[in-house]
This record gives C-alpha cells, structure tokens and sequence, in this order.
C-alpha cells in the first residue's frame, strides 16, 4: 500500500492524534483488572465472539492513557479487518503499518500499539513476538478465535502474554448499561421489582453491548440477526473454507435451539446424515468462533468423559433467541444458559455430574470441587421445590466434601434447606447473577445459620 494512503487509513482510526479525546462508551467490569497489566511487559489478549466489546475495551484502555498524560501520538490503533488491508494480508502489512508509523509519527520512545481483529494476518505471532523483543513497545491484541488464539500464543508467545477472555455484559453490567446500579442487598431488596423484569429483558434479548443500547425491539432483533450471520459467514465459513454452508447453518441452529441438551458428535452425524469428520469439523469451527460452549460430564476417566456426549450453551441468549426455534418451554434452559455463562466467566473448569442423579453444573478448581449447581426455574408462585430437583442432593448424602457449596437456583425462592445431611442454598436467579462473584471476584453467600424447609413443604 503507498505510505500515503496508509497514512490516510491510520489517521482515520486514529483521530485522537488531533483531538486528543476518544469515544469509548460505558466502561467494562474487567477494565479495572486490564489496567493493572499496563506497567507489564507481556502482550495484552483480548479474546471472545464478535461485537463482545473487545474493541470498545482497547479504546476504554486508550482512554485510560491519554487521561492519565500519555501523548496522543504515542498510541497507535489498527484495525485489521479495514477492506483496504484485505489484498495484503500478511506480516509485510503489518511491518509496513509498524514503519510507517514509527517513521511519520512516532520514531523513537516507547508506543503503545493495538491490533484488533489479529487473527486476519496469517503469521502475525511471529511479527508480535519479533517486535516485542526487539522494540520499545507495549502490544494489545484482539481475536474472535478460540483455537486459533490459545494455540498460537500457546507455541510461540509462551510466556509473553495475559489473556482476557471477553464475554457480552454481565447482568451487572447490562443493569448499569441501563443506568440502574445495585451494590448491596438492601439496593437489591428495595427494587426486586425492577431487577426481575430487567433480568427477562437480559433472558430475552442477551448482553452484546450495542444491542442492550437499541430502544426498539426491532432493531435489538435485526442486529443479533446480523451478528449470527457475520459469525457464520465471516468466523467459521470463510475461515474454515466451509464449502457446505446449508449444513453448518442447520447444525448451527440446532445447537442454539437444544442449548443445554445432552447431545453427541454421533447423534448429530445421524440427524444431518453427514459424515463422522465432517461433523466434528464442524462442530470444532462452531465452537472456535465462541459462537456456542460445550459443557462435559465430570469424570476422573477422559474415555468415561468423551463417551458422554457434551451439552451445547450459547454464547448470548439474545443471539439464542433470534435464531433458534423457540417454545414456550424453553425460559428454564435459557435460565441455565446465564448461569452456565456466568460461572464460564469465573471458573475455567465447569461440568456436569451425572452419576446416577444429574446435577447441572460442577465447577472444580484445581484438585477440589467447589461448587454443585442445579437450576430450578418455575412459575414464582410454585413455591414447592419438585423432588426431581433435590434428588441430585439426596444422592450425596454420604458426601464428605462438606466443604463444597451446594446451591439451587430458583425463580424467586430463597431459602436455606437441609437436604439429608446436604446443606442447600436456594438463591433467586437475578440475584445470584447479581451477586455470586462481583467484578472483583469476591463471592457472596447465603448466611447459613438459618434454616428452613418451607420450599419443601
């Protein structure tokens, strides 16, 4: 590309470098914890599904330096997925762009340099760790791939980087989105009311940060219907060279609308009579564009694990909604859905039990189980817990893990009951999302020196 016209597309993504100011919206609960690796030399990774807000976060960061006295010139945006760059993927684009820079704006000193979209330039870990090692230079990156991100940074920036994986808003977040901020439980208590009907909009129509700021339902519907398209399209069609997108589509949605059934690679290979590989490829190109998360059965035998099938979740329930085929039904998995993402959020392993009775969700950190999750979520004025939903409790009776959190989610039931010798919290979904880990990781329990049974009555 000639240098002018480089210095045209850099200058338009860079107009801070005249203004001094940037538009970077609401800020994110994982801000706080981002800015604290600024002073670090490894590359900061930004990575989630498209329109998740990992562009609006770099420029939150940008915000960031330049209040904090930074020179505007200093800083240096690209983003990858600009048309004009599209002919010249490579690392000789980014070198040119890095020059180009360093020789017309900034040719000595330290740069703080953010490449969104990374994954588009074949090559670019080199480039990065060539850079970094070579140049006075703070890197931030972004990438809408899974696999393609935890391996390359796992072969060739070992060491070098901090991930963030970036999810649409919170419940916290979508609440302050929509100018409502609640901190303790006498907040909570006082406006229940609002909360609950807040929570069905964030059931219905997800946390992807542009849509949460539409007014109108029809927009809010029309832009998850764009977003699944350019997921599928530009993050799993395009780059997997999917030839058979009918195909990859209908197994798309029908992922979405059996979100937390238990499924299997040989189940879906019947239901769409294509072939074993096929299928996998498919479903491993879906999960690598974050579009949906498989959830697996804990064993202590990967054979036992990998026999088990997987539950699908999607990544928002918004984009669940607008694609899949929804029934009346469905508002109990959808609840699943947000639980299984909140705890996705703070806990890198998560599973479910299913020896004998099935309990949703297991979260394990390191040698030692944690937590034991099931969701129960019924009309609010069923008050009476189903034994269907406390028999996974019943059944560890003889547990000696007593440090383990057992926890029901629930409509709007709150209680804590005595299941035989199991201690259970049952915890109202909008609350628990609202306060089971805040942004700062600290994780909020039911006092345990009150308990009663009328749930079970």
């Amino acid at each position: 590309m000639q240098t002018t016209k480089l210095l045209e597309v850099l200058s338009t993504y860079n107009r801070f470098w005249t203004t001094g100011k940037i538009d970077a919206g609401i800020d994110r609960d994982i801000l706080t914890t981002a800015l604290q690796q600024l002073d670090s030399k490894e590359i900061i990774v930004f990575k989630g599904v498209r329109r998740s807000g990992k562009s609006t976060l770099m420029a939150q960061i940008i915000r960031r330096l330049l209040s904090d006295g930074i020179p505007a010139t200093d800083i240096l945006r690209v983003n990858l997925e600009e048309p004009l760059f599209s002919p010249e993927y490579g690392i000789e684009l980014l070198e040119q762009i890095y020059r180009t820079y360093r020789e017309r704006i900034q040719p000595e000193g330290k740069c703080w340099l953010f490449l969104d979209e990374v994954q588009n330039i074949p090559g670019w870990e080199a480039w990065v760790r060539g850079r970094i090692e070579t140049e006075n230079v703070k890197m931030f990156i972004t990438g809408s791939s899974a696999r393609m991100l935890s391996h390359e940074i796992g072969t060739k920036l070992t060491g070098r980087n901090v991930s963030f994986e970036i999810y649409p808003l919170s419940f916290n977040e979508f609440l302050h989105f929509n100018d409502i901020s609640i901190s303790n439980e006498m907040e909570y208590l006082a406006r229940k009311t609002l909360i609950r009907k807040m929570f069905l909009d964030y059931l219905r129509y997800g946390g992807f940060p542009d849509v949460v700021l539409k007014k109108r339902d029809a927009d809010r519907e029309l832009l998850l219907k764009s977003y699944f398209d350019d997921i599928l399209y530009r993050d799993i069609v395009a780059r997997h060279e999917i030839r058979d997108t009918a195909n990859l589509r209908n197994l798309a949605v029908y992922l979405l609308t059996n979100t937390a059934r238990l499924t299997s690679i040989n189940k879906l290979k019947k239901n769409f009579t294509i072939s074993q590989d096929k299928t996998e490829n498919y479903v491993s190109a879906i999960l690598e564009s974050y579009l949906m998360f498989q959830l697996r059965k804990f064993s202590f035998s990967l054979k036992s694990t990998l026999r088990a099938g997987f539950k699908p979740y999607a990544i928002d329930t918004g984009l669940r909604n607008r694609i899949a085929f929804s029934f009346s039904e469905d508002t109990g998995w959808l609840v699943e859905n947000l639980i299984f993402c909140h705890l996705k959020r703070w806990h890198e392993e998560v599973f479910f039990q299913a020896n004998g009775e099935e309990i949703d969700f297991l979260v394990k950190e390191g040698l030692k189980i944690t937590k034991r999750i099931q969701v129960w979520y019924d009309d609010v004025y069923k008050k009476t817990i189903p034994d269907r939903e406390i028999a996974c409790f019943k059944a560890l009776k003889n547990s000696h893990d007593k440090a383990v959190e057992h926890i029901l989610i629930t409509n709007d039931c709150e209680e804590v009951i005595d299941v035989e010798s199991i201690r259970v919290q049952c915890i109202p979904a909008a609350k628990y999302l609202l306060f089971a880990t805040d942004k700062n990781g600290h994780h909020f329990t039911i006092n345990p020196t009150t308990v009663t049974s009328s749930c079970l009555s």
